[in-house]
């Protein structure tokens, strides 16, 4: 084993953080400015690009739990490379052979879908669990802030490109280059567990006297949950079903806000510029979770993150000014920056890092599949003459009703009192 002292820990979290800007920031939130171009481009329809932003949000979420049995069977350090190479080839055929809708579907919605599903987040954060107890919360909102920034910076620049170049296929190609570093990144960095490097999470074994002898907050569990267990709790659907209205709002803004916005007067460049917007706000609520989500449970932060991202929901209907569009652009990036960091410390706090993986593999699978439907149904509506705001007044709701019932719904049990061990000097 390493005789190396210093905590690998936090170099290991920068290497995640790299991950998720390049294999997730850019895909995701990139994808928004150039499938607005690609659609005047290629003369689609709202349904079409609704649908093809549909079949990558079922591919970025379905395989979640594929993902959780290749982090446990292959590593994470595998399941990073495998992602990465495929968004690079999605990248590839969108940037030269890609020229109808069906063909997007299958290079944007299924290749890359996948690709950040396994190269970005999920492996990460399943990653992260191993390395960091005490201070789970801090280093989830780290590296979560990776895919606010990249959605910050991926949108302008984006669309910059797209402009200077005349063509969206270039903007893939930038992609396509961003994932072929994160892969080489991850083969040389990524460390599977504290004891390969003979530590411990959170420090080095026999130099963190200190560290661990604070004792768990409460809110952490010191029992591993089994699969089984958890599934069976209805704290565990409660939580999953009040992600799904965040989840399918937000699926709908990324796959129609852009053109959304052009249909109330708004360039192309406002859209992208309200897309970083939304990214860089959820710093704010990332910092939030990371300054207070390990001394409080993140599950009441959750419910005033879920709240925000229902009255940005309700906003966006009509942001025909600039204003309008700075207030909902703030309010959905605090509520789903803050909200996704929360689901994932909530998950690891209340069963146990052992089956992590597993459950938010689950859930992510649930939310995206059930959220994909949103950008299909919202564009056929948009097709048929009814528009946006229905779709974007039913989402909002259940935001609202999420953001109750996450307050209210009280932790799990695994039939006995769970208490958390404190350790003294």
């Amino acid at each position: 084993m390493s005789t190396n002292t210093q905590f690998y820990g936090w170099k290991l979290l920068g290497v995640f953080w790299l991950m998720v800007f390049l294999n997730l920031g850019f895909p995701v939130y990139g994808s928004s400015v150039i499938n607005a171009a690609m659609a005047g481009a290629l003369h689609l329809d709202r349904k079409t690009l609704g649908s093809m932003f549909s079949v990558y949000m079922i591919m970025s979420g379905l395989p979640g739990p594929l993902v959780a049995v290749s982090v446990n069977r292959f590593g994470v350090r595998r399941t990073l490379i495998i992602g990465s190479a495929m968004v690079i080839a999605g990248a590839v055929l969108m940037a030269t052979v890609v020229s109808t809708g069906l063909g997007a579907a299958i290079a944007f919605g299924v290749l890359v879908g996948t690709g950040v599903a396994t190269g970005a987040a999920l492996a990460s954060q399943a990653g992260l669990a191993k390395w960091f107890v005490r201070r789970r919360a801090l280093a989830l909102s780290i590296m979560y802030s990776a895919g606010a920034i990249g959605g910050f910076v991926s949108a302008p620049l984006l669309n910059r490109i797209i402009t200077m170049a005349g063509d969206w296929r270039v903007a893939w190609w930038v992609i396509a280059g961003l994932s072929t570093c994160a892969a080489i990144v991850a083969a040389l960095f990524v460390k599977e567990q504290p004891s390969d490097l003979g530590q411990v999470p959170d420090g080095v074994a026999g130099g963190s006297a200190s560290l661990r002898a604070r004792p768990v907050a409460p809110f952490i569990t010191t029992e591993q949950w089994t699969y089984r267990e958890a599934v069976m709790t209805p704290a565990y659907w409660l939580m999953v079903l009040s992600l799904v209205g965040g989840s399918c709002g937000y699926t709908l803004y990324l796959a129609h806000g852009v053109v959304h916005l052009a249909d109330l007067g708004h360039s192309r460049a406002d859209g992208a510029w309200a897309v970083s917007i939304l990214a860089v706000t959820g710093l704010g609520a990332k910092f939030v979770v990371a300054l207070l989500g390990d001394r409080f449970d993140p599950r009441y932060l959750w419910a005033l993150f879920t709240a925000f991202f229902a009255l940005g929901l309700y906003l966006v209907i009509d942001a025909r000014g600039e204003l309008q569009l700075l207030a909902f652009a703030t309010s959905l990036g605090i509520g789903f920056g803050g909200g996704v960091v929360c689901l994932m410390a909530v998950l690891s706090n209340y069963y146990g890092t052992k089956v992590f993986a597993s459950l938010a593999g689950l859930a992510v699978a649930i939310n995206t599949t059930a959220s994909a439907f949103a950008p299909y149904i919202a564009g056929w509506l948009y097709d048929n003459g009814y528009g946006y705001r229905g779709s974007f007044l039913t989402f909002s709701a259940w935001c609202l009703i999420g953001a109750l019932v996450l307050f209210a719904v009280p932790p799990p049990t695994r039939g006995v009192r769970r208490v958390a061990v404190a350790h003294t000097r």
